[in-house]
């Protein structure tokens, strides 16, 4: 569980390093920055959830130079998760509609490491669009580095 959640953070890394690189963030979407923002306040959540933390806006927009701040954090909290807890632990928590739900630990991580893909492919397409070469997110790329 710890290496895929070392491969979600450093794309999300590489990402970054593109929303804050000299002049590429005048040319990228006002829409990519906003999913790169829901990605980690995605993560922030659902650490938030495990932890008994505070409920946040999933869509706030960040500004770029808080981005990697912001991500470095999440990447800590949850380390520390899997560090402290049991990945079968069930955790209770309301959804954004209050509806009440039980998932495990390696439910939610697994779940955020994948929406966090999601959001990265639409992020890759918007970047494509603006002639931005994309970072590339696959898994089997990234054991290559490894």
């Amino acid at each position: 569980m710890k290496e895929i959640l070392q491969y979600s953070h450093e794309t999300n890394l590489e990402i970054i390093s593109k929303f804050n690189d000299g002049d590429l963030h005048y040319v990228i979407a006002e829409s990519s920055k906003k999913l790169i923002s829901h990605i980690l306040n995605s993560q922030t959540l659902w650490n938030n959830r495990i932890t008994d933390g505070e409920v946040i806006d999933i869509w706030k927009v960040w500004e770029p130079e808080k981005l990697k701040e912001i991500e470095e954090r999440n990447y800590q909290t949850a380390v520390e998760i899997l560090d402290d807890r049991e990945l079968d632990e069930n955790i209770s928590f309301s959804d954004t509609k209050n509806e009440s739900h039980q998932n495990s630990i390696s439910d939610i991580i697994f779940h955020v490491v994948n929406r966090a893909t999601y959001y990265r492919g639409q992020i890759a397409a918007e970047f494509r669009e603006k002639k931005i070469e994309p970072v590339s997110a696959d898994f089997v790329n990234y054991k290559r580095k490894a």
